[in-house]
C-alpha cells in the first residue's frame, strides 16, 4: 500500500515539476582591479604581490605619455613582464590605459603588442574643449577619429573605452557628447570606461540616465567618489574614499542586478600616505566596494 501511495503521489506531482521555472544560477559578480597610477613606482613583481596582498583580481595599468607604469617605448620588453609577474599570483591586466586619440602608424603598431600579449581592453585618451569653441564642431571632428580605431579594435579582437571626466574642458562630461561622437562604432569594439563619480558631479541627481544612455557601451567602470566643499562662495570638489561622497551605492546594486559584468576598477584621487598607508586605504576602499556589490 505504501508503494502503491508512493507512486500514485509521484505521478500527480510530476506535471508540476517537470512545468516548474528552472532554478536561476547566481549571477557572475564583475571582477575588481586597481588602477597603478598610484603605485608606479613598484617594479612587475613587487607590483604583483601588492595586487595580491590587497586582493584585487588584476590591474588597469597605464603605458602612455606623462605619468605612467610602464614607458611605451619599451612596452614589448616590460609588458610580458609585468603580464607573467601577475599570472604566477593569478591576476591578470584586465585594461591598459593610453593616451590614444587617433589612428597612424605608431599607435597601430603598440596595439598589435597589446593584442599579442593577450590584452584586450584599453583606455582612450582625452580629447578637450577649447575656450569658446563650438563643442558639436569638435564632436563631429572626434567621430571619424573613433571610427578609424574601432575599425583597428575590429581586425584586433579588441575594445577601447574613453572616460567621462567632469569640468568644462573634457569632451564626454556630459556623457551625450562622447556617445555621440561614438554613434557610428560597434560597442563590441568602442565604448566607454564609464566613471560614476565624474558622471555624479556633471549629472548631479541625473547620474540614472547617464548611465542608462551609456549603458550598452559600458566595457569597464571606473570607480573613485568626491564630496562638495564650500570656501569663500565657491563650491569645489574634494576627492574621498568611496561612501563617504556623493556616489550612491545605488549605481553598483543596479549595474549587478542588470547583468553587467565589465570590471570595476579602483581609482585613488585622494591622498594615500606612504607604502605602508597605501595599503589601508586601498583594501578599505575594496572591503566597501565588495559591500556594495554583495
Amino acid at each position: 500500500m505504501q508503494r502503491r501511495h508512493f507512486l500514485a503521489t509521484t505521478a500527480l506531482a510530476l506535471p508540476t515539476i517537470l512545468n516548474a521555472a528552472p532554478v536561476k544560477a547566481p549571477a557572475a559578480k564583475p571582477k575588481i582591479i586597481g588602477f597603478s597610477k598610484v603605485f608606479i613606482d613598484l617594479d612587475a613583481e613587487k607590483t604583483a604581490e601588492l595586487v595580491a596582498d590587497v586582493g584585487w583580481d588584476g590591474l588597469d595599468i597605464p603605458i602612455r605619455k606623462g605619468v605612467t607604469h610602464i614607458d611605451p617605448a619599451k612596452v614589448s620588453d616590460d609588458l610580458p613582464k609585468m603580464i607573467e609577474a601577475l599570472k604566477k599570483r593569478d591576476k591578470s591586466i584586465f585594461v591598459v590605459t593610453t593616451d590614444i586619440t587617433k589612428m597612424g602608424p605608431q599607435e597601430e603598431a603598440f596595439l598589435r603588442i597589446l593584442a599579442a600579449n593577450g590584452i584586450k581592453k584599453y583606455r582612450l585618451g582625452f580629447v578637450n574643449y577649447k575656450p569658446n569653441e563650438n563643442p558639436m564642431k569638435v564632436v563631429r571632428e572626434f567621430a571619424p577619429a573613433l571610427k578609424d580605431i574601432a575599425a583597428i579594435n575590429k581586425e584586433l579582437g579588441l575594445w577601447s573605452g574613453y572616460q567621462n571626466h567632469s569640468g568644462p574642458s573634457f569632451l564626454g562630461g556630459p556623457v551625450w557628447d562622447i556617445l555621440l561622437a561614438m554613434e557610428d562604432t560597434d560597442p563590441a569594439h568602442m565604448g566607454l570606461c564609464f566613471d560614476i563619480a565624474h558622471a555624479t558631479v556633471e549629472g548631479g541627481t541625473n547620474w540614472p540616465i547617464q548611465v542608462a544612455a551609456a549603458r550598452e557601451r559600458m566595457g569597464a567602470l571606473n570607480v573613485k567618489d568626491y564630496r562638495w566643499r564650500e570656501a569663500k562662495g565657491e563650491w569645489n570638489r574634494d576627492a574621498c574614499p568611496i561612501g563617504e561622497g556623493i556616489v550612491r551605492k545605488k549605481f553598483f546594486s543596479d549595474i549587478i542586478a542588470s547583468g553587467c559584468t565589465a570590471p570595476l576598477c579602483q581609482h585613488f584621487e585622494y591622498e594615500i600616505g606612504d607604502a605602508k598607508e597605501r595599503i589601508v586605504h586601498f583594501k578599505r576602499d575594496l572591503a566597501t566596494l565588495r559591500s556594495w556589490i554583495g
